[in-house]
């Protein structure tokens, strides 16, 4: 039971953390409403899904042989949030940046998020061990919390939208959370390349 609760408060206050997934999420709240958000949270599970899973089954072992594969993973990552950071500067405030366009970028950003790195080796339990059916009841919890807290964004994005709409176009917005990626970018970077060098 006490384990059961750790594990929950724990995924609740990482989820709540702000992000690159949450960023980009708030940033389509603010730029298209709480309704029409709500479309990006099935990509979002997914791709949390798909990157915890990985990171706990598959890079964990292969990091084992080959230390250098989680650094090239944590490059790979940033590579992923410039490239979305660039493209929300360019078409976040246009008609031109569409559904499908966003629905890709929130499911690049989720699934190269450095926070499923964290959830697979440090928080859901028996996952790093390759115990998937162990870990099978942690990861639905997930799959309920994951969805909650992305609504949470979305309004946090929208509301803010609400109350600063006079002064901030939706390209204002987009434009912020692109800067906002690249800093989480630069940090992946900045991060990496220290542990890597001491």
């Amino acid at each position: 039971m006490e384990s059961t609760i750790a594990f929950l408060a724990s995924a609740s206050f990482l989820l709540m953390v702000p992000g690159p997934t949450n960023s980009l999420i708030a940033t389509n709240g603010a730029i298209s409403g709480l309704r029409r958000t709500v479309f990006l949270l099935p990509a979002e599970l997914c791709a949390y899904m798909i990157a915890i899973v990985g990171w706990g089954l598959g890079l964990a072992a292969v990091a084992r042989y080959v230390p250098a594969a989680i650094v090239a993973a944590k490059l790979a990552a940033s590579a992923t949030l410039i490239l979305s950071a660039c493209k929300l500067w360019v078409f976040g405030g246009r008609g031109c940046y569409h559904r499908r366009t966003v629905l890709q970028d929130v499911f690049l950003v989720t699934v190269s998020n450095p926070k499923a790195l964290i959830f697979a080796l440090a928080i859901v339990p028996y996952l790093k061990d390759g115990d998937l059916r162990s870990a099978l009841p942690y990861l639905a919890a997930l799959g309920i919390l994951i969805p909650i807290m992305g609504v949470g964004w979305s309004a946090i994005g929208a509301g803010l939208a609400h109350g600063l709409r006079s002064v901030v176009s939706s390209a204002g917005f987009a434009r912020v959370g692109a800067v906002i990626l690249l800093c989480f970018a630069a940090g992946l970077v900045g991060t990496t390349l220290r542990s890597t060098v001491f």
